[in-house]
């Protein structure tokens, strides 16, 4: 029997996507080693996973800023373009790792919530996550840096105005997307096993399945 009091007052959920959604750490460190070697760019170790994690959630132009600083702003833009290449070919041939449960969550929150995602990626790379899990049809819209050029508050802000979205919340891992979610106006969720942190107060969860009983509590069976 379903519980009959009011569900809670979020309409929607609308999540960020490396560190919330999946790891695609390993095959990004392993593709921008190979393309930096293709165009002979050398580094004095190999990116790792790690290097790659501590950057997720940037616009790719400030990555290759932080990993490049010496490096002109121009060659920065060509290695930057190599290596999201090289990413976008090896994550289609291999994949990345889904977050346990985010796969049957999203599913189970599909039928309570409209969902969305707001990343920093460019679209390709969307796209790339949705050929790769087959979960686009559980996604209303999404918005992405690569498409507008914007903050990842502004876009999450175009998402709400668009959608005509009353009662969203953002859910990300970071302490950009918490400062993101403050700018959009939006409530805002963290997942700690992520890629980073935020010192300020906000509901946290340690797996993504204490997220979705959170959000499917008020329909739980009594």
């Amino acid at each position: 029997m379903i519980v009959s009091r009011e569900p809670k007052i979020y309409d929607s959920l609308i999540f960020d996507l490396d560190g919330t959604l999946w790891d695609s750490t390993s095959a990004c460190a392993s593709a921008w080693n190979t393309a930096l070697k293709k165009i002979e760019i050398e580094r004095e170790t190999p990116l790792t996973p790690e290097d790659i994690g501590r950057m997720m959630g940037f616009p790719i132009a400030k990555i290759f800023e932080n990993f490049f600083p010496d490096m002109s702003e121009e060659r920065r833009e060509s290695a930057a373009k190599a290596c999201f290449k090289e990413q976008i070919e090896i994550i289609r041939q291999k994949g990345a790792i889904l977050y346990p449960g985010v796969q049957k969550g999203l599913f189970q929150l599909s039928e309570k919530y409209q969902l969305f995602i707001v990343s920093n990626c460019q679209q390709i790379y969307l796209d790339t996550f949705f050929h790769h899990s087959g979960l686009k049809k559980l996604f209303k819209d999404t918005e992405c840096h690569g498409n507008t050029k914007r903050p990842k508050g502004e876009n999450i802000g175009l998402v709400v105005k668009r959608n005509s979205l009353q009662k969203p919340v953002y859910v990300g891992d970071t302490a950009g997307d918490h400062e993101s979610a403050v700018m959009a106006g939006v409530p805002y969720f963290h997942v700690n096993y992520g890629f980073g942190i935020t010192s300020k107060p906000c509901m946290k969860f340690d797996n993504f399945e204490e997220l979705v009983r959170h959000f499917l509590e008020p329909w739980q069976i009594s």
